[in-house]
């Protein structure tokens, strides 16, 4: 059986699509659900950048494609292998309001082509995260709103 290539995960937030946009793509308003730091430069090419201090972690990507305020993708640290080639995967946030919700759809691709000794911790840490992540954007876009 081949390896599993993509997660997705999909949740409804009850904020209009700009709201949801900044809270994606402004490192301010990012870094108040995903991690605790962040840093964006929202253009195809830009550098973006996601901390973690409990955990003394910062992953790096670099931003593929921009369309405000309906998706946007970018490229990050998977880690490196035995070997030192660091390895990436790609990150695609859609996004589409209706009725003054917006539906949130995370996909991460190219998991596949991660070597073995990446592959199994990526799936299980990223499959667990975006769930949690996207949960706490969920709380952070209801909190807002109130």
């Amino acid at each position: 059986m081949g390896k599993q290539d993509i997660i997705e995960r999909t949740v409804k937030v009850a904020s209009p699509i700009g709201a949801v946009w900044d809270a994606l793509t402004v490192a301010e308003k990012l870094s108040q659900w995903f991690g605790d730091s962040a840093s964006v430069d929202l253009r195809p090419g830009g550098a973006i950048s996601f901390g973690w201090s409990d955990y003394d972690d910062i992953v790096a990507g670099v931003i593929d494609d921009v369309d405000e305020p309906t998706s946007f993708s970018y490229r990050w640290e998977a880690g490196a292998d035995e070997n030192g080639t660091t390895w990436t995967t790609k990150v695609t946030f859609t996004l589409e309001e209706s009725a003054g919700m917006t539906t949130v759809t995370v996909r991460e691709t190219g998991l596949s082509l991660l070597p073995d000794e990446l592959y199994d911790r990526t799936l299980e840490e990223n499959s667990s995260g975006w769930k949690a992540e996207l949960a706490d954007l969920v709380a952070l876009l209801a909190n807002a709103a109130v």
